[in-house]
């Protein structure tokens, strides 16, 4: 191999991972590979204790009105908001597509959580994302709601 052709080959090897990696920053959720989720239940890590987000809604709503869902990020343990370590947005998502996103200000001025006012037709499942500027995008556990 010649040597311009590996550094030209080189050279466009480094700038597709650059920006695959900015990518992830503020790509929606369905876009970013690797959501990190929670691995076990009954043995979360600090880590997974403060980022993974928990959703709060109603178990059963009438089809076609409006209710309230939140989402904290950290199911057991309030993630930290501060100037070098916040949530950058949250996301919920209705049977897999984002029906809604909070973005953030950089710099944790922000409670890392979100409410979201929605409405469905039929059973749903409820799944909420959120993007730490550190440890990156995180999953929660889906919540199912009825709608009769």
């Amino acid at each position: 191999m010649k040597r311009r052709e590996f550094l030209v080959g080189t050279a466009a090897a480094v700038l597709a991972a650059a920006g695959a990696g900015r990518a992830g920053a503020g790509a929606p959720p369905e876009a970013v590979e690797g959501l990190r989720r929670l691995s076990d239940p009954h043995s979360p890590s600090v880590l997974e204790q403060k980022h993974v987000p928990g959703i709060e809604a109603p178990a059963r709503v009438k089809a076609g009105d409006w209710f309230d869902v939140k989402v904290r990020v950290g199911y057991r343990v309030t993630h930290p908001s501060a100037a070098k370590h916040w949530i950058t947005w949250i996301a919920l998502r209705v049977d897999g597509a984002e029906v809604g996103r909070v973005t953030y200000p950089v710099g944790g001025v922000a409670a890392p959580e979100a409410r979201f006012r929605i409405r469905i037709d039929r059973p749903a499942r409820l799944e909420a994302v959120e993007h730490c500027n550190l440890h990156g995008t995180w999953i929660g556990e889906p919540v199912e709601v009825a709608a009769a």
